[in-house]
């Protein structure tokens, strides 16, 4: 490698994709996309949860890939940002509160494409039981106001991942239903396998197509370019709290956290 490729490759920035499920086709999916996106401007490193569900499509399904989320974090690598890659951003105000790094959630960083604007906007994704998840987090993204309707694909997440052509057409008669019916000037499809859905849909539908993994990684690679921060050094002052469960890493993180630190 030459010095100036090597120079440039030492000054991009990495982001972290985490796949809070435990498919690695899905993280398959989601790297690919991302790496398509990132070009040559940022490294992009992929991460499927060690443990859980192989598709999150309710909450307490939700609850365990936080836990998920949280030990990947605690394991990345120095990073410039790390994204939340599911559409119920799990465990992202945990993440936010020890990591190291910005945290990007996939269904905060669409919610708030979307709505940009002030325009109306609708989501069609996956999973019934994930409706209330999903009122809440436009709610946090101060957007439900401009939530027009959410709209459930008939299928599991998996079948999504497996075969995306075969939704296509619903896609678009999901899609068309949002703007004939709910005014929607806008349309989200939330869910990682969504991923790239955009160029599958061109031409297809008369409002502008969003995904939350674009809308994330757009939001990574706008951070200033900044040597990425060391994790928070725990002080001996604090005694380590006991622990039963959690790898060394995340119990060092939540140390670091709870540590009293000068000037406190």
């Amino acid at each position: 490698m030459s010095e100036t490729h090597a120079s440039e490759a030492a000054h991009r920035q990495r982001i972290l994709v985490i796949n809070p499920n435990t498919s690695e086709r899905v993280t398959a999916i989601l790297l690919g996309e991302a790496r398509r996106i990132a070009g040559d401007v940022a490294e992009v490193e992929g991460v499927t949860a060690p443990f859980g569900a192989a598709s999150i499509e309710c909450r307490a399904e939700l609850a365990i890939a936080a836990h998920a989320v949280l030990e990947a974090i605690a394991a990345a690598p120095p990073c410039a940002a790390a994204v939340i890659a599911a559409f119920g951003d799990p465990g992202f105000e945990a993440a936010a509160e020890i990591a190291p790094m910005p945290v990007i959630g996939l269904a905060r960083a669409g919610l708030t494409a979307a709505a940009a604007g002030g325009r109306r906007f609708a989501v069609v994704t996956l999973g019934r039981h994930m409706r209330t998840e999903l009122e809440r987090a436009a709610a946090t993204a101060g957007v439900a106001d401009r939530l027009a309707a959410i709209r459930f694909l008939d299928g599991s997440v998996l079948d999504l991942a497996h075969d995306r052509l075969q939704f296509l057409d619903a896609m678009v008669d999901a899609a068309a239903a949002c703007v004939a019916q709910d005014g929607a000037e806008a349309v989200l499809f939330g869910g990682a396998p969504f991923a790239g859905v955009g160029r599958d849909l061109a031409g297809r539908i008369a409002v502008p197509v969003l995904e939350g993994l674009t809308c994330a990684m757009q939001e990574a690679l706008a951070l200033p370019l900044i040597e990425p921060p060391a994790p928070p050094t725990p002080s001996p002052d604090l005694p380590a709290k006991p622990n039963v469960g959690l790898s060394s890493a995340l119990a060092g993180l939540i140390h670091g956290l709870l540590s009293p630190r000068a000037g406190d």
